[in-house]
């Protein structure tokens, strides 16, 4: 009688199938999974709010400020022997961290063409491999360094003492600016525009200026006394400089 009774609780244990995992145990997984994928979720949302702080402000903070200037030159009349020659320099943010424009300065340089009767053959030199520069023409000579018709400088905001304007860059912004030269044909035969410019990052502090003229009337930008005695905040001045010529013939 026992014997049949433990086959029928066999039997009944058969057809009720293989026992079921706990409702505990199946829970604990579930939650897990879903609290794995929470925080995946949340890692990338991290990493993207990052990686785009990084991007846009970070990483541009740590380049260096670039300015990139540009002249156009074009005739824009004459009177007798003079040439009206208009001067369009532009002064473009290049790089990807704001820039503080602290000077600006022109020399408009005009130089004569000397032509001999002979041409002038061009000799070879035993000091070439010590040369820094190195020039030479055939049939004519160039009156150079020239004369200065003309130059002009602008401190801005920050490199003087004195009020004066601002001049910042964002990054991909550019300035124009027009200038009109009058040349005399009978004197010079071109003429060359020489722009120099300094700048600084527009985190760093700016950096005093001041003017400094050569012996032939060209000008130039210099730092300041301050600057001078603290070597240091010299080393985050950047200086750009351009020429480009104008025939007058």
């Amino acid at each position: 009688m026992a014997c049949h009774r433990d086959e029928v609780v066999e039997q009944r244990m058969n057809e009720a199938g293989p026992a079921k995992p706990s409702p505990s145990r199946g829970f604990d997984a579930e939650r897990i999974n879903t609290l794995v994928q929470t925080l995946a979720i949340i890692g990338a949302g991290v990493w993207g709010v990052y990686t785009f702080i990084y991007e846009a402000r970070i990483k541009p903070s740590l380049e260096p400020p670039a300015v990139s200037v540009t002249t156009h030159l074009e005739k824009a009349g004459e009177r007798n022997d003079h040439v009206a020659i208009r001067s369009t320099v532009t002064r473009k943010n290049v790089g990807q961290t704001g820039v503080r424009i602290l000077g600006l300065v022109y020399n408009v340089i005009g130089v004569r063409a000397q032509f001999g009767e002979k041409p002038t053959p061009i000799a070879a030199s035993d000091g070439l491999g010590k040369a820094d520069r190195v020039a030479a023409a055939r049939d004519y000579a160039l009156s150079e360094p020239g004369t200065v018709i003309l130059h002009q400088g602008t401190l801005f905001a920050g490199a003087t003492e004195r009020e004066a304007e601002p001049s910042d860059l964002n990054p991909g912004e550019a300035v124009s600016r027009d200038l009109i030269v009058y040349a005399d044909r009978t004197r010079y035969d071109f003429v060359r525009f020489e722009v120099s410019l300094a700048y600084t990052k527009e985190d760093d502090p700016p950096v005093k200026l001041r003017f400094e003229m050569g012996k032939e009337g060209s000008l130039t930008l210099k730092p300041g006394a301050d600057c001078q005695a603290e070597h240091g905040s010299c080393k985050q001045l950047k200086m750009t400089d351009f020429g480009t010529e104008f025939s007058l013939w």
